[in-house]
């Protein structure tokens, strides 16, 4: 059975809510990025990308679980230690929100950029830059081979255009050794 989306919206804006309220640094990435910069595509979760340096997580716990949302506090602290991942689910809804703490300079440098963007008609929310959502999916593309990564690139190149920067894209798409792939993915999409 597929969840609707306004159910979707609630569980994840619940989270936003509480992530805005305890002063977290995040943005999120993922598919609901792509969402935001490309073409709509159905998701299943919201990623987010956390800094753990100085988040309250008690704080955190508490308020999600004051709004009927299940957390283990152990796997927060634990992926705040030790740079890791925990989720987040909403009770009712059984929507799952994942988290990331990273210890790579490449996305903690997406979380220092990050910018925000209307979520829905009463809330804005961090995200990652479109460039990097592209950066992101390139490496996906690279680790896993799937391309649904591409299919994500492509819908941000076919709405964003000429507002992606493209010297940059270029650049992390060489340092990735996939420059090839992000060249075919630009001249087929930009439009």
């Amino acid at each position: 059975m597929s969840t609707p989306r306004y159910d979707q919206a609630q569980a994840f804006g619940g989270v936003i809510d509480v992530l805005e309220a305890v002063g977290a640094v995040y943005a999120i990435w993922g598919g609901l990025a792509v969402v935001a910069y490309g073409e709509p595509r159905f998701t299943q979760d919201m990623d987010v990308l956390l800094r753990g340096d100085g988040f309250p997580a008690s704080l955190f716990v508490r308020r999600l679980r004051e709004t009927h949302y299940h957390v283990d506090e152990r796997a927060v602290a634990s992926a705040l230690t030790d740079n890791g991942f925990f989720n987040v689910i909403h009770l009712h809804y059984a929507i799952k929100v994942d988290f990331y703490v990273p210890h790579e300079f490449d996305l903690r440098a997406m979380i220092a950029e990050r910018v925000y963007l209307p979520f829905d008609n009463m809330r804005r929310a961090a995200y990652v830059t479109a460039e990097g959502v592209v950066a992101a999916k390139l490496r996906a593309y690279m680790d896993s081979g799937s391309t649904r990564h591409l299919d994500d690139i492509a819908s941000i190149i076919r709405v964003q255009g000429a507002r992606l920067d493209q010297r940059r894209l270029e650049h992390r798409a060489a340092q990735l050794g996939c420059f090839g792939v992000w060249r075919a993915l630009w001249e087929e999409n930009r439009g």
